[in-house]
């Protein structure tokens, strides 16, 4: 409460006269330039190239990273900043070297890929995090945690990490028995948009 009177007092110093502020009020003003600070300094140590902009409540985040894991990390957490109610994450990935780039992926697709609506591609997450599976755009619609049927009657859903994302509805889908997860398994996918979103196109 304290930061916003002393930016509300700065602004009223340093705004010239009759400014419009692009359509805001100056109290929206403020608010989006407390939300913009906070995004930029949770963004400080890990977010290097990733230009924050606000405006109505709605963070835009762009520029360049590394990986898509960068980019993704990059948006949760400006969701993670007190009063965002959107974020527009147009965050661009750097091409690998050619070198890299030209080496086949032998990984297998995602046994989910073919069957979530409206995803284009679900790629592998880190160890202990969800997988995300991505819209035709590139933005992250969903979560997908794979649980072994013994672990989700003994603990259910109370154990599954929070992301940080918002949370819209959550599906659930037997996978296929395989060498690497043998027997009974689950995917709890946790979609962070809605149904009628993700079977628009795109």
């Amino acid at each position: 409460m304290l930061a916003r009177r002393a930016l509300v007092l700065t602004l009223l110093v340093l705004l010239p006269s009759g400014c419009a502020l692009a359509g805001r009020s100056l109290g929206g003003y403020v608010d989006d330039k407390l939300m913009e600070r906070g995004v930029k300094r949770r963004l400080s140590s890990e977010g290097k190239g990733v230009k924050v902009d606000t405006f109505g409540g709605t963070v835009y985040l762009s520029g360049t990273v590394d990986t898509e894991q960068e980019k993704s990390d990059a948006e949760i957490v400006a969701w993670q900043v007190g009063g965002v109610q959107q974020v527009v994450n147009d965050l661009v990935v750097a091409r690998p070297p050619a070198a890299v780039a030209a080496l086949p992926d032998f990984r297998l697709p995602h046994p989910l890929t073919e069957q979530l609506p409206g995803v284009e591609r679900v790629e592998r997450g880190r160890d202990g995090g969800p997988d995300l599976a991505y819209d035709h755009s590139g933005r992250v619609v969903a979560s997908v945690y794979t649980i072994a049927w013994r672990v989700l009657i003994d603990s259910g859903l109370t154990k599954l990490p929070s992301t940080g994302r918002p949370i819209d509805h959550v599906s659930t889908y037997a996978l296929p028995e395989s060498f690497e997860l043998p027997g009974p398994t689950y995917a709890i996918v946790i979609w962070h948009v809605s149904e009628r979103d993700t079977a628009m196109p795109r």
